[in-house]
């Protein structure tokens, strides 16, 4: 019998080593389906945040800083999409970098299961990222935790393999992006014109 959505947000949320072992044989069709509902979900709920003003949203314009929310459905629907595009973007690229880390430490069971690992374990984050403060932090950690458990059942790991493939890719991602925030400010910085 197919599992609803709803069933499989509750298996990935709770019983994660189940839920990937389930859809160890999955083809790509139902997980892509699975993303980009709840990328949905998450961008209408970010964008009704923003427009509200609880939070702005670093891919939304919903606002105009004046207190007044706007409810311009064009400029909510494109938010949205955008929302989802990036979304659906910022998980593949992570997908593939993460898969460079799963070989390394012995995941030979081809990139889609490492794909599969990361969409589904998006799935905390994209339920409670909307939430202001405490949702980012949240859904952030149990995803990185359900990734582990995703990398391990799918390609086959023992759980320090794979949780050493999804804590290398994560911390040499956030060391790549401080070089290169830092060399951005260095370079911002050094273009300034000397004063006194």
């Amino acid at each position: 019998m197919r599992k609803t959505i709803l069933d499989k947000i509750k298996e990935f949320m709770f019983n994660p080593s189940h839920a990937f072992r389930g859809v160890k044989d999955e083809g790509p069709g139902e997980t892509i389906l699975y993303l980009v509902i709840l990328a949905f979900f998450y961008a209408g709920m970010a964008t009704v945040m923003t427009t509200l003003q609880v939070f702005p949203h670093p891919f939304s314009s919903s606002f105009t800083g004046h207190g007044i929310p706007v409810l311009d459905p064009v400029r909510i629907i494109t938010d949205i999409l955008s929302i989802v595009i990036t979304t659906i973007l910022t998980l593949g690229i992570y997908g593939i970098w993460l898969h460079l880390w799963v070989f390394l430490v012995g995941g030979r069971k081809g990139i889609w299961q490492t794909g599969k690992s990361v969409c589904y374990s998006a799935t905390p984050s994209l339920l409670l990222a909307w939430i202001p403060v405490i949702g980012t932090l949240v859904g952030l950690v149990w995803t990185v935790i359900i990734n582990v458990i995703g990398i391990k059942e799918l390609h086959g790991l023992s759980d320090n393999r794979a949780a050493l493939a999804v804590v290398l890719a994560v911390v040499v991602a956030v060391i790549l992006a401080a070089i290169a925030v830092g060399a951005l400010v260095l370079a911002v910085l050094s273009s300034l014109p000397m004063t006194g």
